[in-house]
């Protein structure tokens, strides 16, 4: 459990240090080139919070550019990696969690830039991560399709999952917004920003990995990217005749907010869902 706010940390040689007042908007874990070389580590542990939030009770970090728009900030004296910004961000800092007084409370909930990844470091796969290029979109496209096959013959209309193709999940992908679970993909989410909120759609688990948390995993992750946009809530809907589905919803924290119908159906054929964060 990540430490209850106010909590604290420092550099290597104590002179920067911080206080936090407010809980982590997400946690992850990044393998990005630039981060390794910034940091002379295989992956960096960062979390984010509002900058209103971070209170500097030592020296503050000394930044430079590390590329355009984004800034990494050091301590001065020792050159601990402390911060990182982006600067069309202006509502978050991420923190490295290894400058935590309590780092072994931090707990990622997502990889970023999965593909960038030393083959040689041991990662944690059960990690929802964006899928980029190269993935296994018919291996994706197979998981929906195992997932979604007891609707069969229960939901009017039939699911769209049968018009979905490798190239619908590509084009998802390329948007950012496929999320997957295990280097064989055992999960899956799509993740789209919609007005005020983030939109899960074809929330999926393979039938031989259900009921082990992966779908909990994956509306956390959901949450914390949802955050780290400025997004208020998640929502999602699911066929009306899918009771089990809005059991399992209500219990994730999700509440009925309205019906849709498709085309030519004079009754409501889906729930709408929707969690506010």
């Amino acid at each position: 459990m990540f430490p209850t706010p106010p909590f604290s940390g420092r550099c290597l040689c104590g002179a920067t240090r911080w206080r936090c007042n407010a809980p982590p908007i997400w946690q992850s874990l990044c393998h990005c080139e630039s981060c390794r070389r910034a940091t002379s580590t295989p992956y960096v542990g960062w979390f984010a919070v509002p900058p209103s939030d971070v209170e500097w009770t030592g020296d503050r970090p000394v930044e430079f550019e590390s590329s355009p728009g984004v800034f990494r900030g050091r301590c001065g004296i020792c050159g601990t990696p402390i911060t990182w910004r982006r600067a069309t961000n202006p509502g978050s800092v991420d923190l490295a969690a290894a400058t935590l007084d309590d780092p072994a409370a931090f707990r990622p909930e997502t990889h970023d830039f999965w593909e960038e990844r030393l083959p040689w470091v041991a990662q944690d796969e059960s990690l929802p991560r964006c899928a980029k290029d190269p993935f296994d979109a018919a291996a994706v496209l197979t998981l929906i399709r195992e997932a979604f096959a007891g609707m069969e013959g229960r939901i009017d209309p039939p699911s769209s999952v049968h018009r979905l193709t490798e190239a619908d999940i590509r084009a998802q992908a390329s948007a950012g917004g496929l999320w997957l679970i295990g280097p064989a993909p055992v999960a899956c989410a799509f993740l789209m920003p919609e007005g005020d909120h983030l939109y899960i759609g074809k929330l999926a688990v393979a039938p031989a990995a259900q009921r082990r948390g992966h779908a909990r995993v994956l509306i956390r992750a959901a949450a914390g990217i949802a955050r780290a946009a400025g997004l208020s809530a998640l929502q999602l809907s699911t066929r009306a005749e899918l009771t089990e589905n809005h059991a399992a919803f209500a219990a994730l924290g999700f509440a009925l907010t309205g019906t849709t119908a498709h085309p030519g159906f004079d009754r409501p054929t889906s729930l709408v869902f929707r969690k506010e964060l």
